[in-house]
């Protein structure tokens, strides 16, 4: 989970905790409580038991919780077999695992050597 300098952990918010407010950071964030407000990082995990109302902006996002919100991952964002995204998703790559749940619109952005984005994994249920 943490190789490089970056994803050195710089801030952690444990279950049953709450934040009221925006929080930046320049490393990786980690809450597993609820945060009201927005996130900024160079990683954001979200853990099954977390709660964000607001925005994520960072390299990288995994949710495995659930956000109201919209996410913009310079990179890539996750949403796990746990995690519930309510809002709109800006990044380069999405994967989203089945279980994961997405209620929004997704922009893939692209570098300007490439003419596409990418989607890791998409796995839909029927029901």
């Amino acid at each position: 989970m943490f190789h490089k300098k970056a994803d050195k952990l710089h801030l952690v918010l444990g279950e049953n905790s709450k934040i009221t407010g925006n929080v930046e950071s320049p490393g990786t964030v980690f809450i597993d409580g609820t945060l009201i407000g927005n996130v900024e990082g160079v990683k954001v995990i979200l853990g099954e038991h977390s709660y964000i109302s607001g925005n994520i902006k960072a390299g990288a996002i995994i949710i495995g919780g659930k956000i109201d919100g919209h996410l913009t991952g310079t990179e890539k964002v996750e949403i796990t077999a746990t995690g519930h995204v309510t809002g709109d998703i800006t990044t380069k790559t999405l994967s989203i695992t089945e279980g994961g749940i997405f209620n929004g619109a997704s922009q893939m952005e692209v570098d300007a050597e490439k003419t596409t984005g990418k989607i890791v994994e998409f796995l839909a249920k029927e029901q």
